[in-house]
C-alpha cells in the first residue's frame, strides 16, 4: 500500500508548537534561496566542512563505503575525497533550498542538457521510458532543470519529517506535472501507460524483499530488481539520465540503455550496477558516499559493514 502523502493535508495540522522549529528551518530554507549562486557555492562549501567536522556518524558510513569501493585508494586520498563529499552535500542543501523556492528559469543559463533526441525517439514509441540515475548532490536542482526539458514523474520517499514533508510535496508539485511515492505501483504504470517518463534513482538500499543481490564496485550489493521487471511487463525503454554539478553550473544528459532488460533480474541488477559506476566515476566527490549502500548484507544476520 501506498505512503500517505501530505498533499491532501490541511496546514493547520502542522501549525503546533511541536512543529515550530520545523517552520523555522524552512523559513531560514526560504531566505537562503535568494542569495545569488556563486554566493551559495561558497557558503555550501563552508556548511560542508561543518558537517564533516560534527556529523561523525555519516563521516564513518562514508569511510566505510569509500573503503569498500576503493580498496587501493591510500588513507589520504580518502580523506580528501570525504571531505570533498561534504563540501557538495553542503552545496546541495542550498541547491535543494533554491529547487523549491525560487523559479526554475533562473538557472537556465548555467545549464546545459544534451539528449532531446534521445527522448524524442524513445517516447515515439509510445510506451513512455524509465528514467534511470543516481543520487549526486544536485539531485533537486538538476531535477528540477529537467523538467524544462522533459514532463518526468519522479519517483519519490517520504521524510520521516511531516513539516518538511508537506513543503517539498509542494514545491515539487509545482515543478512536476506529477510526483510518484515509491511503494506506488499503480501510479508508475499509469505514468507510463500514458506516455510520461518516470525516474528512479536505482542506487539506494531498499532492504532484502525488494532487491536482488549484484556487484556493485565489487562487492555484493542489495540492488532494487523491479526496474527490469517493469521494462519487461510494459516494454518501456530505458534512458540513463547522469546530471551533475560542473564549475559554473549544472549538465544533463541521456542516453537510451540498449539491450536491457534481459530476463534474468540479477543480470539486470548488474547491469544497473555497472551504469552507476560509469557516472560515478567523473564526479565522485558528489555521489551520495554518506548513504549506507551496503546496509543489507547478502547473508541475512551477517553483520553490517557500518557497525562500529
Amino acid at each position: 500500500m501506498a505512503k500517505k502523502s501530505t498533499l491532501d493535508t490541511s496546514i493547520t495540522q502542522f501549525l503546533g508548537p511541536k512543529h515550530w522549529f520545523s517552520w523555522c528551518a524552512m523559513g531560514i530554507a526560504y531566505l537562503l534561496s535568494f542569495l545569488p549562486w556563486s554566493l551559495q557555492q561558497g557558503l555550501g562549501k563552508h556548511i560542508g566542512r561543518l558537517l564533516h567536522s560534527i556529523a561523525k556518524r555519516r563521516r564513518h558510513i562514508c569511510d566505510v563505503n569509500l573503503k569498500i569501493c576503493y580498496p587501493d585508494m591510500s588513507d589520504k586520498e580518502r580523506q580528501a575525497l570525504t571531505k570533498a563529499h561534504f563540501e557538495s552535500m553542503g552545496k546541495g542543501t542550498l541547491e535543494t533550498f533554491a529547487s523549491w523556492f525560487q523559479e526554475q528559469k533562473k538557472f537556465q543559463s548555467r545549464t546545459t542538457f544534451e539528449g532531446q533526441e534521445v527522448i524524442d525517439k524513445v517516447l515515439a514509441e509510445g510506451r513512455g521510458c524509465i528514467l534511470i540515475s543516481g543520487h549526486f548532490s544536485s539531485l533537486d536542482i538538476c531535477g528540477g532543470q529537467m523538467a524544462r526539458f522533459l514532463d518526468v514523474h519522479p519517483i519519490y520517499k517520504l521524510q520521516t519529517n511531516p513539516v518538511m514533508n508537506w513543503v517539498m510535496e509542494r514545491q515539487r508539485q509545482a515543478i512536476f506535472s506529477k510526483t510518484i511515492e515509491r511503494t506506488n505501483m499503480r501510479e508508475v504504470l499509469k505514468s507510463l501507460k500514458q506516455n510520461k517518463a518516470v525516474w528512479y534513482a536505482v542506487d539506494q538500499d531498499y532492504g532484502r524483499k525488494n532487491s536482488v543481490f549484484a556487484p556493485f564496485y565489487g562487492r555484493q550489493c542489495a540492488t532494487i530488481a523491479h526496474i527490469g521487471r517493469i521494462a519487461k511487463m510494459t516494454n518501456a525503454p530505458v534512458v540513463l539520465y547522469d546530471y551533475g554539478r560542473t564549475d559554473n553550473g549544472y549538465h544533463l544528459s541521456l542516453t537510451e540503455v540498449e539491450n536491457y532488460p534481459s530476463q534474468d533480474d540479477v543480470d539486470n541488477a548488474t547491469r544497473i550496477n555497472e551504469l552507476m559506476e560509469a557516472v560515478i566515476e567523473p564526479k565522485k566527490a558528489q555521489y551520495f558516499w554518506s548513504h549506507r549502500r551496503f546496509k543489507t548484507q547478502p547473508i541475512e544476520g551477517a553483520p553490517s559493514p557500518y557497525n562500529k
